[in-house]
Parts: structure tokens; C-alpha cells; sequence
């Protein structure tokens, strides 16, 4: 029950409440025992290896939807920006790289967001040596650089020798703790370059939730309940129950992304009919309007009371076959 939103008893919202409700779920975020490790995994990265006098790196991956940048933005705003006599001050630098980035076009974001007025201007060496006096200048504790995989989308081996050298370069000037982040194809860059693997030794995996223990179910159902306790509703809708659970789970096959989508469309959908919950009515017709492109076999598990977890992952598969 959350009680800072009034019962609608019937009454339809207009659009001005739906979007502020709908953005409220959007903005849910469930520190779930696997998402709060990697968050304690990077505070121990920042404040062991700040200051040494070897600083190591971090490198984070996992697939698209898991949360991985949600997770850094948390982290980052735990040490906001402060302007202290005229001068910013960056604990945590973020940065996200572009698709089809090169080192200079990163140095040249990175010189951006410390606030550079030159920041694309000069050579791949000359900025990076203006960022060595920018975070020196702002007192930049960790850089984070989210979506790693951008800066080696190429197989090719000239860009993976300059991207690996310019990280292990940078990480070795700057002296302060880098942490990576990027799909689980971003490895790929330590698999060829022994120097910057042996930088970046601490890897650590963000996955989805399972469901082949009881375990694992458990911790499936408190991440549902704590989201349903935030929903923006005056009632639950028990979204933990064992039942629909399961039926949540292989709707989204445990990806935090889908869960969340999931339940903003039911929650427009609940709100379009003036109800004070989400019913699994609003979970099936919201089912119908996601499309999964890589599960064209997915049934609508919703409104199904013979519906059986293993029993439509089974079937899912074996259609696969046919493609």
C-alpha cells in the first residue's frame, strides 16, 4: 500500500496523474541482494583504491536490461558535485560512451562532463594530458565509463590494440581507481591485452534472476514485493504471490528491464480503468502490447490457471527448434 496516492474508487485519472504515476514506477529502484553486492563491490573499488598508490580497476558486465547503468547513476549520486570557492569539485566522474567512439572522442567526452570549454579540440595526447589537470583540478576520486562496448564494437585488432592501450595508458597517468562497465562481449578487450586484464583482474557479473531454486524463488518474490509495495497504488497486488510469480517470471525470464516495463503498462492500464491495484486482467492485456523479437514462441502466461513454468519454457523451446 503506498499512501502518498489517493484512491481513485472507480474514478479515471486524467492524463497529467497517469503520466506522474507511470513516471513513479519508472523512477522504483529495488536494491535486490545481487544488485546491492556489485553497489558494496564498488564502494570497496573507490574508497580501498583511491589514494594507493596502484590504483586497480573494475570491470562490470552483464546483458541489456539487468540495470548495470541504473546501478552506476545510484552510485554516482551518492557523491554529488560541489562548487567550492568557484571550483567544481567531481567525486565520481560518469560517462557514457558513444556508439562508434574512439579513445579521442571519449577523452574529448570526458573533458566535456569535468566542463572544458576546449574539450574537442587538441590531439588524442594533448587531451588526455588535460585530463590529467582536470581531475586534479575537480578532485575526481573514481571515473566510471558505462558502455565499454562502444569503444571495441570492431573485431578488428588495430581498434582493440589502440582502445586497450589508451585505457591502460589512461588508467596508468591518471592514478585514481577506473571502473568499466559493458555487455559481457566487452572481455573481449582483456582476453587481448594481458597488461590491461592484469588492471582490471576484479570482474564482476550482473545476471538475472533464476528460478531453479528455492532460493532463487525467494529472491525473485521479495524483489516483486518490494516493488509492489512501491506501485503507485492505495492497494497491493500481491505480485509475489507464488502463483503469478511465476507467471511474472517467465513473462520477463527474470530481467529486471522487462519486469519493470511490464508493470508500468499494467499500471496505465489499471489507472485507464480507475482500479486502486493491478489486476492480473491488466498484466495480460499489457503482455499482449510488449513485443519480445527474440521470443516469437512466448505465450501470454497471464489468465492462464493451468499455466506451468516448465511446462511453457519447454514448449517455448521446442518451437525454437523449428525456425
Amino acid at each position: 500500500m503506498n499512501e502518498l496516492f489517493k484512491p481513485l474508487k472507480g474514478k479515471i485519472p486524467d492524463v497529467k496523474e497517469i503520466k506522474k504515476r507511470k513516471e513513479h514506477v519508472k523512477s522504483i529502484i529495488i536494491q535486490y541482494p545481487r544488485y546491492k553486492k556489485i553497489l558494496d563491490k564498488i564502494e570497496e573499488h573507490h574508497q580501498l583504491s583511491f589514494g594507493s598508490v596502484q590504483p586497480d580497476g573494475l570491470f562490470i558486465y552483464g546483458e541489456t536490461g539487468l540495470g548495470k547503468s541504473t546501478l552506476l547513476k545510484e552510485y554516482e549520486s551518492k557523491y554529488p558535485r560541489k562548487i567550492i570557492d568557484g571550483f567544481t569539485k567531481i567525486p565520481i566522474l560518469y560517462l557514457t560512451v558513444p556508439v562508434g567512439a574512439t579513445p579521442k572522442s571519449v577523452a574529448s567526452k570526458i573533458l566535456l562532463n569535468m566542463g572544458d570549454p576546449n574539450y574537442d579540440r587538441g590531439t588524442e595526447n594533448n587531451m588526455t594530458v588535460r585530463i590529467l589537470s582536470f581531475v586534479e583540478k575537480c578532485e575526481v576520486e573514481m571515473i566510471i565509463v558505462d558502455e565499454f562496448q562502444h569503444l571495441i564494437d570492431s573485431e578488428s585488432k588495430n581498434v582493440l590494440n589502440k582502445a586497450s592501450n589508451w585505457v591502460k595508458n589512461l588508467s596508468n597517468e591518471v592514478r585514481i581507481p577506473i571502473l568499466v562497465c559493458g555487455m559481457p562481449e566487452s572481455n573481449k578487450v582483456f582476453v587481448y591485452n594481458e597488461q590491461l586484464d592484469r588492471r582490471f583482474c576484479e570482474k564482476q557479473s550482473l545476471q538475472p534472476f533464476s528460478y531453479q531454486s528455492k532460493e532463487e524463488e525467494i529472491e525473485f518474490r521479495a524483489f516483486l514485493n518490494g516493488l509492489d509495495k512501491q506501485l503507485p497504488f492505495p492497494e497491493q497486488a500481491f505480485l509475489a504471490d507464488p502463483v503469478l510469480a511465476k507467471k511474472i517470471f517467465y513473462a520477463t525470464k527474470g530481467n529486471p528491464f522487462y519486469i519493470k516495463k511490464l508493470i508500468e503498462e499494467s499500471t496505465v492500464q489499471a489507472l485507464k480503468s480507475g482500479s486502486d491495484l493491478i489486476s492480473e486482467d491488466d498484466l495480460y492485456i499489457s503482455f499482449k502490447s510488449i513485443s519480445l523479437s527474440t521470443r516469437p514462441f512466448v505465450i501470454n502466461p497471464f489468465n492462464d490457471e493451468k499455466f506451468n513454468l516448465i511446462d511453457a519454457f519447454e514448449k517455448e523451446k521446442r518451437m525454437k527448434k523449428y525456425i
